[in-house]
């Protein structure tokens, strides 16, 4: 009686959709400024628009997750998104609101209907500046610079600013149908999610509903007694009908 309420809640979620979901520390780290480089084009999740959706092809099934989309050297800086089965996003943790919160957390939601594995990771700028310096071309990363000598486009010479990568693959055979045949490739449509985590493991998302619960389940401890109590006499009564 008790756990029921989150056995539902459980249970409607795995029937919507699949989920994937990595947390991280939000640390500061010194700033790189992108301003003259593809990655200032990548969309932005933030504390005002803190989800997306997208739509994305699969690699080919049987594609192992961490070999998609490493075949290049870097990051193009003529294309933001190289390849067709990889996403990057930028996670903007520097607005006030969330200064207060050093985890977050990073969901991602597909389809169930939609055979998909994805991979999520994060990178910080370093890191990018890391890949971007991969490139053939200097220019790349000559566009690219530590912000010690200026400030950022955000003014600060340390930033939590992260940025999130997301890779997938093809999982399995759709249906068929009269519009598009087997061997049709679909995009895979996917919501991303970035909140902060309260106490540092819980999403500002389910606050309401742990909130909801708390009072149900005090309420249900409380019935219990009086319940199994009532209940009782029942049992009893049943007990010496069959003696």
């Amino acid at each position: 009686f008790i756990i029921l309420p989150l056995i539902v809640l459980f249970i409607c979620q795995e029937v919507i959709a699949n989920t994937e979901i990595i947390n991280f520390l939000a640390a500061e780290e010194r700033n790189v400024d992108f301003s003259s480089t593809t990655v200032d084009s990548w969309p932005i999740l933030n504390y005002k628009n803190n989800q997306g959706h997208w739509n994305v092809d699969p690699a080919l099934l049987d594609t192992p997750l961490q070999q998609v989309c490493e075949s290049k050297t870097g990051i193009d800086p003529a294309n933001p998104f190289p390849c067709l089965h990889e996403l990057w996003v930028a996670l903007d943790l520097d607005d006030e609101s969330w200064m207060s919160y050093s985890k977050f957390t990073l969901r991602l939601s597909w389809p169930a209907s939609s055979p998909a594995d994805f991979l999520l990771e994060i990178y910080s700028p370093q890191a990018i500046l890391t890949r971007l310096s991969r490139l053939p071309h200097q220019s790349a990363i000559d566009d690219a610079s530590i912000t010690a000598p200026h400030l950022s486009r955000t003014g600060l010479s340390t930033t939590r600013i992260k940025y999130a990568r997301i890779r997938v693959v093809d999982t399995g055979v759709r249906t068929p149908t009269p519009d598009l045949p087997e061997s049709a490739a679909q995009a895979i449509p996917f919501i991303l999610i970035l909140e902060q985590l309260y106490l540092g493991v819980l999403p500002a998302s389910l606050l309401p509903t742990v909130c909801f619960l708390i009072p149900v389940l005090f309420c249900a401890a409380l019935a219990t007694p009086w319940i199994l109590s009532y209940l009782d006499h029942f049992i009893k009564q049943a007990r010496q009908e069959l003696r």
